[in-house]
């Protein structure tokens, strides 16, 4: 009989799997990953917690049979309905950690949720994008936002191009280089995530070099405004050199094929990688 605790939209509001740790029950920390939608990686980054004593729920946002095909107007209540349901399982404090697109709906969350005391935001965003439509060489932006909150709408911003040659970049960049995609976006007050109205500590990874979009400029940002904003609670910027976008405890080998730091700096990456993983216990287990 599997451990896991599978829940869905139907009956609970959202799509996840639960992973118990050692059974605890003092704390959980929703995971969820960025534009790849499904949840192969929201399950690796879970499982990494779940072997570290730690319950985790790895959180479905996209792509997947009961959640929307693409990253457009995903609902932010797929975390509220998910606070609420392990406040009903018996679990005391409840985390967030989002990795790429998923930052923005960890930040995002954090801010409109004060039952959430704890959030990672890994190669963060500190505004709210448009999002994408299609797949592969057909990803698009999709004339709408990521994100919905009560049927609305989260204000965006939006891409300067309305399409993307990534394969082109691919063969000329001999990567996944699309930060010149990601760059330069007409960010309005409306469009930033108002990460001062979190009420937990919140740590941000970068990369430095990011080749996605400009994490480390966005946890510069967001630490700064934290800083000024007299913000009550731990915070921190953890900032990488060699790691690529993908700050996961564990590189998949097609990202290994996918950028440039990875393939070049192998030992380097890989130490980031264990840094990485005491950062996130350390924040778990310590800070939080």
């Amino acid at each position: 009989m599997s451990r896991h605790i599978r829940t869905h939209v139907k009956t609970e509001g959202f799509e996840g799997i639960l992973y118990p740790g050692d059974g605890r029950r003092d704390k959980v920390m929703i995971v969820m990953s960025g534009s790849d939608g499904g949840l192969t990686l929201t399950k690796q980054e879970a499982a990494f917690y779940d072997k570290n004593s730690i319950p985790a729920l790895a959180l479905a946002l996209f792509k997947t049979k009961e959640t929307p095909k693409e990253l457009s107007r995903v609902p932010v209540e797929y975390v509220e309905r998910a606070v609420r349901w392990l406040k009903a399982q018996g679990y005391g404090k409840i985390g967030i950690d989002g990795t790429s697109k998923g930052s923005e709906m960890a930040l995002t969350a954090g801010a409109l949720f004060p039952e959430l005391s704890c959030v990672i935001a890994r190669v963060p965003s500190h505004f709210v994008s448009e999002g994408l439509a299609g797949s592969g060489k057909n990803k698009a932006p999709s004339g709408t936002s990521c994100w919905s909150f009560r049927g609305k709408e989260l204000p965006y911003a939006p891409y300067r191009s309305r399409t993307f040659d990534i394969l082109g970049t691919l063969l000329k960049e001999k990567e996944m280089h699309i930060i010149t995609f990601n760059r330069d976006k007409d960010v309005t007050p409306e469009t930033l995530i108002p990460v001062e109205k979190i009420c937990a500590p919140v740590l941000l990874l970068s990369s430095k070099h990011d080749e996605v979009w400009p994490s480390y400029e966005s946890a510069v940002y967001m630490e700064k405004r934290l800083t000024e904003a007299g913000f009550p609670y731990p915070h921190k910027h953890v900032a990488y050199g060699s790691m690529s976008h993908a700050v996961l405890t564990k590189l998949p080998w097609i990202y290994k094929m996918a950028f440039k730091s990875e393939r070049q700096h192998p030992d380097a990456c890989r130490r980031d990688r264990e840094a990485l993983k005491k950062e996130l216990l350390d924040w778990a287990e310590k800070v939080w």
